[in-house]
């Protein structure tokens, strides 16, 4: 009986929430993107006459509405606002952004008690989107706004869906039906047409809320702290210019809900938004850092964007903290301590060390509702990351964009499992992505359901706040440690391998030039050299950290966002090879000698000798050489090739030293060096000092006999470094997504085309394997064997033409293990090959960093990349996923987001490598030729003094992430890990004068001051420990 007359009563009161209005139908039109467009001295009568209803548009257009409207007598002393639909549109009022428009918020406020004549200019920025047919401006009225009424209504609309929420037979829905019925009666007699009914909904509405004061109050012990907020992409289905008309739209909004609602507090993350605001809505940013100043604002997150963290290094997570954080601190005065990453595509293992050595206390997520196999069985939780370090952690079990609707609450709390250890949980709402944020709608709601019987109570919060009450009830907490891998997107690792090919090499770049500009700063003999650009590198560390957001490195944006994509990572490349240049033009000198001798100084960037092969070019028209090294010794060589009268030369280096510099000399000869190749090479057969490796006729290894351990290195009967194919073909999020079923679509795509002998000097042999598909694929590999490297290398080409393919390289092992080591940020893990869990099986692709590995005791084989990140073990097979080409996503395809053209066409270079090793990966040393493998040797024309290494040590287990100069000081900042999992104690000797040095926090803040002994200092490690040093060297003048 009751919701009857609710069904029937609603109606009317929504017809008395605008009880007058004036039709807004003519407009002026203009397209395009223009500044001052807003501007009340612009002089818009050239602009185009525009009547709606009526299209506009197209694909990707922005267009300007404009109009001035003014109050009629019959509006005055009352509230006033406009009622606008059309697509998501900015609504400037007397020239400055006042609210978004869209399909959530299609009222406008504009004054809460008109007067009579009161004008507004009235302008709006409408974009179209990027679907080709016409948008529509379907209406615009002038209206006056009786709040009470839409409470009521409302308040109601909540009322009802908790009744069907909580089921029509429980005692619940029968108070929720009683009190729906005690507040019809206020309006049950009055016809809603007549003068009395809106004085009626006004006492049915004081009556409900006193009424939900004190009575129908909840039993459930327990709380929801809600948290308004607005999901925002960097980029998506958008380009970041986008982006910031997004950012305008949600943040204006927000800011007006906030004059009408003074509960209402919100929470928004990644400093980059704040920074794209600030630059281009000023007057916006002013407001928003008003309301941080109030305590209603919450800036938060930590990071510069919401990373991918899976893909980026951990040097990379390190900064996207340490940028978010120091924005925060320089605007709002404001520390933010959770890591705010509700949609990333999974968690490293790393993360909670990094998070306690940057100042984080909290972690908060909601992307693993989103798994596929297994539920994640916590909600609030200690995280433990690798080396032992807790977070305190909350994945509730309502995902992002969350709504105070009473079916969404009663999910929360029921969904909640540690409600009895800590009986608080968190849900998010707010539409994210340009739909606004939070609502009137959900604000309203809530002031009806926060306390009501049949859901838990609920209260307005921060994330800061959450998390304080959680830590009263820690110690009741379970620990999960591992890492947290999400059983969805698995496709991500690998989608766009160009992305992260330029992704790998601009973390490698940045390294090396920090490094190089320290070095020049301290060492350097020219002014230019000795002046480090700290701004220019930090220009280009947060080009790359926008580029690491979780829709970007993981090639899950739209075609059109590459255009930006390329055009950052050709930027990071530029500044990183001019400042390179900067410092070395202070470290490396031309030397005048004879005409046709050749001067080159070869710089190792790494923290230990290495010996390496490099490859010199040469002008000369000699057909012998001499390459001497620093000591006039004889070096081996090989010439390779000559192009256009430069002669390739490759030089074999022993001893490099870490830091610094080894010069050779090249010059002609009159001798050839007496040094013979030492293989046996045919089609069939590569036999080399170190290797036997057997193929078939399609150019497989059949057999790969390591000479040194004495052991085949093949599983018996198996092929190795096969190429292959699968359909690919999930049921939706194609960028995203491997097919679950892919293993039983194989097929033979690839076929062998021809094999050739590329090189057989002295140093290198090389096998070049060639393969091709009907539809026009290929692959060329060159197989790189060296005299004295165990490293065997595969330099590969393809042309790739497919559509949701997959491809892979299949290694067969002759290794027993029940476990695969793979490396992750600042550390490595073990994952099992021999899954019996659910949630192990689910675990079919996974992600690593630079390589994994399959040992026993005695010998492993590990397989290392150079831009590749999804692997996968079974038994003994190890293999790195090549290459997909799903569709891009689309904007137009919400359910399945596939556009029709395909990513990854085109032709790619991948570099692999297979590392065959003595003992585990740590003894084999599978870190030290990782990093070779990705940190090339720097060959600079000219000699150089040989430098002193700015730090050394003699541990195989200690890797140096970076060198580089402090944020706010002189002094050198050094971050190295403990990478085997294993204590360590590590003695560091200094190549400069050292005056003082510090461990410091990753922010750069001192923790205490250390005391070496004539520059040398003793540091101990636990496993996988992160230390940051702060160095005071006394630069060289």
């Amino acid at each position: 009986m009751a919701i009857d007359l609710l069904t029937q009563t609603l109606p009317f009161i929504k017809s008395h929430i605008y009880p007058a209005s004036v039709p807004l139908s003519d407009w002026k039109l203009k397209e395009g993107e223009f500044p001052h467009a807003a501007s009340p001295s612009l002089n818009d009568t050239k602009w185009w006459k525009y009547t709606i209803p009526a299209p506009w548009g197209g694909y990707d257009k922005t267009v300007w509405f404009r109009r001035r409207v003014r109050v009629p007598r019959e509006f005055s002393g009352k509230p006033v606002a406009l009622l606008l639909d059309l697509p998501e549109s900015l609504l400037y009022l007397n020239g400055k952004p006042y609210h978004g428009v869209d399909s959530h918020h299609q009222e406008v406020l504009l004054t809460t008690r008109a007067r009579t004549n009161q004008s507004f200019l009235v302008a709006i920025e409408a974009y179209s989107g990027r679907r080709s047919e016409l948008s529509t401006f379907n209406s615009a009225e002038l209206v006056t706004l009786n709040p009470t009424a839409r409470l009521l209504y409302h308040g109601l609309l909540a009322l009802h869906e908790l009744e069907r929420t909580a089921g029509q037979s429980t005692p619940e829905s029968k108070e929720v039906r009683e009190i729906i019925r005690q507040t019809l009666v206020f309006l049950k007699y009055f016809k809603p047409e007549g003068e009395e009914y809106p004085n009626a909904i006004v006492r049915a509405y004081n009556f409900l809320s006193r009424t939900l004061e004190t009575e129908y109050k909840t039993d459930i012990q327990g709380l929801i702290h809600l948290i308004a907020q607005s999901h925002i992409d960097v980029v998506w289905l958008w380009r970041l210019q986008e982006t910031k008309r997004k950012c305008a739209r949600t943040f204006s909004t927000v800011l007006r809900l906030m004059e009408e609602f003074p509960e209402l507090s919100y929470t928004q993350s990644q400093a980059l938004l704040y920074e794209l605001v600030k630059e281009k809505y000023p007057d916006l940013y002013k407001e928003i850092k008003q309301k941080v100043s109030e305590g209603r604002w919450h800036p938060i997150g930590s990071t510069w964007v919401e990373p991918d963290c899976n893909i980026p290094n951990g040097e990379s997570l390190v900064r996207q903290i340490l940028h978010g954080k120091r924005f925060f601190r320089r605007e709002f005065g404001l520390d933010s301590d959770v890591l705010w990453l509700p949609d990333s595509f999974g968690y490293s293992w790393a993360l909670p060390q990094i998070l306690k050595k940057t100042g984080i206390k909290y972690f908060f997520t909601t992307k693993l509702t989103w798994n596929d196999t297994t539920k994640f069985r916590h909600n609030t939780f200690w995280w433990q990351g690798i080396d032992g370090s807790k977070v305190l952690s909350h994945a509730p079990a309502v995902g992002l964009e969350g709504s105070i609707a009473p079916k969404d609450l009663k999910k929360s709390w029921e969904g909640f499992v540690e409600k009895e250890e800590s009986p608080e949980t968190l849900q998010t709402f707010g539409f994210g992505d340009g739909g606004g944020g939070p609502t009137k709608e959900q604000i309203e709601s809530w002031r009806i359901l926060r306390t009501i019987v049949g859901l838990p109570p609920s209260t307005f919060s921060s994330v800061t706040g959450f998390f304080k009450v959680v830590e009263e009830h820690a110690g009741e907490l379970e620990t999960w440690d591992d890492e947290l891998y999400l059983e969805k997107h698995r496709g991500t690792y690998t989608t766009l391998g160009w992305v992260k090919r330029e992704n790998r090499q601009a973390e490698s770049q940045l390294y090396a030039t920090e490094l190089l500009s320290v070095l020049g700063w301290i060492f350097g003999a020219t002014a230019a050299s000795r002046r480090y650009e700290q701004d220019q590198i930090e220009k280009a560390w947060k080009k790359l950290l926008l580029n690491q957001f979780h829709d970007i490195v993981t090639g899950t944006s739209i075609a059109e966002v590459l255009d930006d994509v390329r055009k950052d990572f050709a930027e990071i490349r530029r500044t990183c090879e001019q400042l390179q240049h900067r410092a070395l033009s202070g470290l490396v000198k031309n030397v005048k000698r004879r005409t046709r001798e050749y001067d080159f100084a070869i710089f190792n960037p790494l923290a230990w000798k290495r010996n390496e092969y490099v490859l010199l070019e040469v002008k000369s028209k000699g057909k012998n050489f001499l390459v001497l090294d620093d000591h006039g010794r004889a070096v081996d060589h090989q010439i390779l090739g000559r192009k256009k009268g430069i002669v390739h030369l490759l030089c074999y280096l022993e001893n490099v030293p870490p830091f610094s510099f080894a010069n050779l000399v090249v010059s002609p000869s009159t001798t050839q060096p007496a040094a013979a190749a030492p293989w046996k090479i045919s089609h069939r057969l590569v036999d080399t000092p170190l290797y036997r490796l057997r193929l078939d006729s399609k150019g497989h290894f059949t057999s790969l006999y390591d000479k040194t351990l004495r052991r085949e290195l093949i599983a018996k009967g198996a092929r190795a470094n096969v190429f292959q194919s699968f359909k690919d073909t999930p049921k939706q999020w194609d960028a995203w997504e491997i097919d679950p079923e892919y293993p039983s679509k194989q097929f033979e795509l690839l076929k062998f085309n021809r094999i050739r002998i590329l090189e057989m000097g002295p140093l290198r042999a090389a096998i070049r394997i060639e393969h091709k598909s009907d539809s026009g694929s290929s692959v060329s590999q060159d197989i790189r064997f060296y005299h004295k490297s165990r490293r065997i290398d595969f330099l590969t080409s393809v042309r790739w033409k497919e559509k949701q393919t997959l491809l892979k390289v299949s290694f067969p092992l002759n290794v027993k293990t029940s476990n695969a080591t793979y490396e992750i940020q600042f550390g490595a893990l073990q994952r099992t090959t021999k899954p019996t869990e659910l949630r192990h099986r689910a675990m079919y692709e996974v992600p690593a960093q630079q390589w994994a590995d399959l040992s026993e005791q005695k010998a492993g084989v590990s397989l290392i990349n150079d831009c590749k990140y999804g692997y996968d073990a079974s038994e003994n097979r190890l293999r790195l996923t090549l290459l997909r080409s799903p569709h891009y996503p689309h904007p137009l395809d919400p359910l399945r987001l596939t556009d029709n053209r395909v990513t990854d066409q085109g032709d790619h270079q991948l570099s692999y490598a297979l590392y065959p090793h003595a003992g585990d990966w740590r003894t084999g040393e599978t870190l030290q030729r990782a990093r070779e493998f990705n940190q090339v040797p720097l060959v600079i024309r000219g000699s150089a003094d040989r430098i002193s290494p700015l730090i050394s040590y003699a541990s195989s287990s200690i890797i140096v992430d970076c060198i580089k100069k402090a944020e706010d000081s002189d002094d050198v900042i050094v971050r190295i890990h403990e990478a085997h999992g294993q204590p360590a104690k590590v003695t560091f000797e200094f190549g400069a004068r050292l005056e003082a040095v510090a461990e410091c926090d990753m922010l750069e803040n001192d923790l205490a001051p250390l005391k070496p002994v004539k520059s040398k200092l003793t540091l101990k490690f636990s496993p996988f420990e992160i230390k940051t040093l702060k160095l005071a060297f006394k630069p060289k003048r």
